[in-house]
């Protein structure tokens, strides 16, 4: 337990600098991550002039989706994912940016979304937080699951014992990583056939080296 921030909406106040919110939402083909962004006008300046890469003042939607690609990209190393203790690729997109048009002081957004198939069963999910804490005022967490999917346990850390839906961090008490622990239907996934393979492999070995030493014998 972080303990430290409610988790609540944040409709109608001031957002001084950003705000991030984090989701693992649990589906019946997978978990679905979801990072985005809420910006305060400075941030908002600052966001769209590093997306205006013509300089003219104005973010078209072609620069919008060029500048969310390479943060999608980004957060590739920024929140690694991992399925049952192994390194996974995911893919980010579905893109969200605003305001498109002329660079302006007002709120703003950013966010972006990324899909992780699991086969049937119990898969625990992490994501690695090594995003920049310091530049949010703070981060809000959500853990969901969706009709068909099941959430055993979720929290902060790298095996949590239960159900912790939602929190907030700052940069003081951040975890190094969120998890969900998850079950899907589907069917498992098939097991190798590497080790039957070798077996067989084996006993195919074995029997040829009997074969040779009867012969031997015969002669």
């Amino acid at each position: 337990m972080l303990g430290a921030l409610p988790a609540a909406a944040h409709l109608g106040h001031v957002v001084t600098r950003a705000e991030r919110y984090l989701k693992l939402d649990a589906e019946p083909e997978g978990v679905r991550l979801v990072v985005s962004l809420t910006l305060g006008p400075r941030e908002t300046v600052r966001v769209m002039r590093a997306a205006d890469a013509d300089g003219d003042e104005v973010v078209t939607q072609a620069e919008a989706d060029a500048y969310m690609a390479q943060w999608g990209e980004g957060l590739l190393e920024d929140l690694p994912v991992e399925v049952d203790g192994e390194p996974r690729a995911v893919a980010w997109g579905e893109p969200y940016f605003a305001p498109i048009g002329p660079v302006q002081a007002v709120n703003g957004a950013v966010e972006m979304v990324a899909h992780v198939p699991l086969a049937g069963g119990r898969h625990r999910v992490t994501l690695r937080d090594r995003m920049r804490i310091e530049t949010f005022d703070r981060t809000d967490v959500a853990f969901e699951a969706q009709p068909g999917a099941t959430l055993v346990a979720c929290g902060a850390g790298a095996e949590p014992e239960e159900v912790e839906a939602r929190f907030a961090y700052v940069e003081r008490n951040a975890p190094e990583q969120l998890t969900t622990i998850v079950e899907v239907p589907g069917a498992p996934e098939p097991a190798s056939a590497l080790p039957y393979v070798l077996a067989g492999g084996a006993v195919l070995v074995l029997g040829l080296v009997g074969w040779l030493a009867v012969l031997r014998r015969r002669r």
